[in-house]
């Protein structure tokens, strides 16, 4: 079988910063390798964080703590993304978990 990497990155429209880099782009490639575990511990946090949704996996909060994990990143990672850029990589998450096939 050939697995193939596949790629999913997003330039941002307005960079951001965080820990003194500049980040112009997230990659989302990791979302292919999140388990089972990766997404109850994502669960837990969230419910950590005082956050409580019947479908968490669709919220804006549930994108940023994916987001940070498939990047290796503290859950504050994204916190200085402009809202536009936000609103993107949200609905590329939720549609990669909801994308038949």
């Amino acid at each position: 079988m050939n697995e193939e990497k596949i790629e999913l990155k997003i330039d941002l429209a307005d960079p951001f910063t965080f820990d003194g880099e500049e980040i112009k782009s997230i990659d989302l490639s990791g979302l292919f390798d999140l388990t089972a575990m990766d997404m109850t511990a994502i669960d837990r946090q969230m419910s950590n964080m005082g956050y409580s949704y019947a479908r968490p996996e669709v919220t804006g909060a549930y994108a940023l703590l994916v987001t940070a994990k498939v990047n290796n990143k503290p859950w504050e990672y994204c916190n200085k993304m402009k809202a536009r850029d936000f609103i993107r990589i949200r609905e590329t998450i939720r549609a990669f978990f909801y994308a038949q096939g």
